[in-house]
């Protein structure tokens, strides 16, 4: 339509009602694609992510004891410092597995199908997710740290030594961080979470509504980062996620987001 054309009388009321039927033929057909989605959360997942959940709190459990000396008590410094460490890095690779998982596949891709399958679910009822328990929130987040937790839980560790404190408490709460993503994901979509959990949203200590809110505007392609939220401000001034993109489609032809719009009809 030329840009100066405009629509009077019968014709525009027409074009309107026809943009009405199509909105609301699109929303039905993505309260329907939200239930096959949700079909797809099988036994098998639910039993994996138990087992995962459970084997997480004991080797947790385990490096915890391991770090009750009163050298390390003494020490708590180098607790706080691995910690904002941890958070940091912990809400970099959720931006690059959320991007990954929201960009590239589909549900039927061998092994992670399932898994980008939450997030497809996700994008069409993103509230969702706050009707999940905690085995269903946390159960792929403790299953991706579980190897380096295991590891951590047996690493050689000096009675005396700071580097070895750092190192073996570094490691063990990014693990915390990086399992505790999607819970505080989930709090980012809770209509009113606790007293606490808002205050920590507020004063930008792990993710806010506000800046998750951003992700969740079409196209989805901005605001991956979803631990602390501290990295998305700066990976989007620099366009790090076009910048991949670009790339990766430029080396394979990949659409990014194509598996995405198909389900989410935008």
């Amino acid at each position: 339509m030329p840009p100066n054309f405009k629509l009077d009388g019968e014709p525009k009321r027409a074009l309107k009602e026809e943009n009405k039927v199509t909105l609301e033929e699109s929303l039905t057909q993505r309260k329907k694609n939200a239930v096959i989605l949700a079909g797809g959360y099988t036994r098998t997942k639910r039993t994996m992510e138990i087992l995962s959940v459970s084997t997480f709190v004991f080797f947790f459990g385990v490096s915890v004891y391991r770090l009750s000396s009163s050298y390390a008590i003494k020490n708590f410094w180098v607790f706080i410092c691995s910690s904002i460490l941890a958070m940091g890095l912990a809400d970099f690779f959720s931006g690059v597995a959320h991007w990954i998982a929201d960009t590239w596949g589909k549900i039927d891709t061998p092994v992670i199908g399932n898994f980008i399958r939450s997030f497809r679910e996700h994008h069409l009822e993103p509230v969702a997710i706050t009707h999940h328990d905690f085995i269903e929130t946390n159960g792929d987040s403790c299953l991706v740290v579980l190897p380096f937790l295991i590891a951590n839980a047996f690493a050689p560790m000096q009675s005396n030594s700071i580097r070895d404190l750092f190192l073996v408490s570094f490691v063990l709460l990014l693990c915390f961080w990086i399992m505790l993503t999607n819970q505080i994901h989930k709090w980012s979509h809770t209509y009113k979470p606790s007293r606490h959990i808002s205050i920590l949203q507020d004063t930008g200590i792990i993710l806010s509504k506000r800046d998750h809110n951003k992700h969740h505007q079409i196209p989805f392609d901005r605001n991956y980062c979803i631990t602390t939220g501290w990295l998305n401000p700066w990976l989007t001034s620099l366009g790090f996620w076009r910048r991949m993109e670009d790339a990766i489609t430029y080396l394979t032809g990949a659409v990014p987001r194509e598996d995405d719009k198909y389900w989410t009809k935008y």
